[in-house]
């Protein structure tokens, strides 16, 4: 069964694009050899910034408290209950201190531990696959 090209007319109108160039390339051959686009048909320009920002050491280090022995976790597909997936957490990692689990937006969560070595024993011992589903550090 062969298509007629005379039911399917073209929209009215033009892209924001531009037109389509015409005709277009009908083999790999002719797609190859066909000229290039030139540059100033997509124009760039660089606006160098006026004001830079500056940090003292104390901005570091107020909030480096908060992040300490802290990851960001997501889990891939549907968002997991908190309770089901802290118990989850618990059954599958053996920690020598404890965590806390905060649910965040979007699906993320913020663990906490009590102790570095336990944060790096999580991070470094995946891939997790809590409650059947991937679990991205």
């Amino acid at each position: 069964m062969e298509l007629d090209l005379a039911a399917f007319p073209p929209l009215p109108g033009s892209s924001v694009l531009g037109s389509a160039p015409n005709p277009l390339p009908t083999s790999y051959a002719e797609n190859l050899s066909s000229p290039s686009l030139n540059s100033y048909d997509f124009p760039m320009s660089f606006v160098s910034p006026t004001k830079k920002f500056s940090f003292k050491a104390k901005d570091f280090s107020e909030g480096a408290n908060i992040w300490t022995h802290s990851l960001i976790g997501y889990s891939i597909n549907q968002r997991p209950y908190y309770e089901r997936l802290l118990a989850a957490m618990n059954k599958a990692w053996v920690l020598k201190g404890s965590f806390s689990l905060l649910s965040l937006a979007d699906g993320f969560f913020l663990l906490k531990f009590t102790s570095a070595e336990d944060m790096e024993m999580v991070f470094l011992g995946g891939p997790w696959f809590i409650l059947g589903k991937p679990f991205v550090l």
